[in-house]
């Protein structure tokens, strides 16, 4: 299921929804653990856009961000700071009968 690339007005949006969130995820100093990719996974699953908190410098920020991005098979929408922003479409779900 590959999506095309989101626009730049489209990331300008879902930066200013993004703004708004709080982090789902912290990613402390032990990087992207299994687990850490785990609760990425399902936070995408559930929520479609979702914040991102490091704690680390800019350029591990930089390569966890490009890293998240492939693994998690999301777009990155951007971020400042210690934050970075992620989205994925919403699986579609069949409507009940």
């Amino acid at each position: 299921m590959e999506s095309a690339p989101l626009t730049s007005a489209e990331k300008k949006e879902l930066r200013g929804i993004g703004q708004r969130l709080k982090p789902h995820v912290h990613v402390g100093k032990q990087g992207l653990s299994d687990n850490v990719t785990n609760e990425i996974e399902m936070a995408l699953l559930k929520n479609g856009l979702i914040k991102l908190r490091f704690e680390a410098d800019r350029a591990a920020i930089k390569a966890y961000c490009s890293k998240i991005a492939e693994k998690a098979a999301c777009e990155y929408v951007g971020g400042v700071g210690k934050t970075a922003i992620f989205f994925r479409e919403m699986p579609e779900v069949p409507d009940a009968p």
